[in-house]
């Protein structure tokens, strides 16, 4: 019995992994310029496509495929900031129709990924092999065990870099004092893109560990994205710490019911996991610091 629970803290605890670096990367855009991005979990399955079309098509190597899927996707979060949502910020369109424009991207990605690789499922090889990792007599699969050191080492480099660089602080500055920061020199716009394009490599990452769990859909990133916003607002709006703890819990809970209880009803169970937060915890398990966003 204790085995199974280990193991089902394992299994947990990676999904959640996953769900918390989609968060972090929602909270990231949140942070910059107020903006919830619906197509955050789109932006993650065409990442997860782009490392299929590298690594299971054209047969590179899985760093070399891993290095292409990010630079791919860094370019595309970039230029999406710069030709799509920054003209929108500039002109200072209501905030509910630029929210509209992410959920139409979002519908165009979906689309053009099934146009481009069509509705059958797929999956690529699992670059950590199938051979259990024996644990302390616990038997783990060894892509949980290395997502959790991927995702763990990630956020340490993430917050590395956005603490102990000179372009992290400026990002920081722009998230909680957008005027004073172009006071300073800091240009909005630069910061606003390095944020998409770091946020949607994050995405591209998430879609990239997800791959040998759960098989590549279109559909695929629509549930996912909605988990990680479950995790966003339990673990606290704007705080990283938040989507961490938030997805890790979202994670957990979802397989301990699955399990347990019934597969079916999962999502059910997470969302009203979320109503309850929302209802009697509304500002999540870690309060934000830039609450005047909240």
């Amino acid at each position: 019995m204790l085995t199974t629970v280990v193991q089902l803290l394992f299994q947990g605890v990676n999904m959640g992994l996953i769900y918390a670096l989609a968060g972090i990367g929602i909270s990231l855009i949140w942070n910059a310029s107020s903006l919830f991005n619906f197509s955050q979990g789109d932006l993650l399955t065409l990442g997860g496509y782009a490392m299929l079309t590298l690594f299971a098509m054209m047969e590179l190597s899985y760093p070399v495929a891993l290095i292409g899927t990010l630079v791919i996707m860094g370019c595309t979060g970039y230029i999406l900031s710069k030709f799509y949502f920054y003209p929108m910020f500039s002109e200072g369109l209501d905030q509910q129709v630029i929210l509209i424009g992410t959920v139409s991207l979002s519908v165009l990605i979906r689309n053009s990924i099934l146009l481009s690789w069509g509705a059958d499922p797929h999956t690529f090889a699992n670059p950590f092999g199938k051979t259990p990792i024996n644990l302390f007599g616990v038997n783990v699969m060894p892509h949980y065990f290395w997502n959790i050191i991927i995702v763990a080492a990630l956020i340490g480099v993430l917050q590395l870099f956005l603490r102990g660089t000179l372009i992290g602080t400026a990002m920081r500055a722009v998230a909680q004092r957008p005027y004073a920061a172009t006071l300073m020199g800091i240009k909005i716009e630069h910061m606003i893109s390095l944020t998409f394009l770091l946020s949607t490599s994050l995405a591209a990452i998430s879609g990239i560990l997800i791959a040998p769990i759960l098989p590549l859909t279109p559909e695929m990133g629509g549930l996912v994205n909605t988990k990680a916003f479950a995790a966003v607002l339990i673990g606290g709006l704007g705080s990283f710490a938040g989507a961490l703890v938030g997805g890790i819990i979202i994670g957990i809970a979802e397989v301990f019911f699955a399990t347990l209880i019934t597969a079916s009803y999962k999502d059910v169970f997470i969302f009203l996991m979320l109503i309850v937060f929302l209802m009697f915890k509304p500002g999540g398990i870690f309060e934000a610091k830039i609450s005047e966003k909240v």
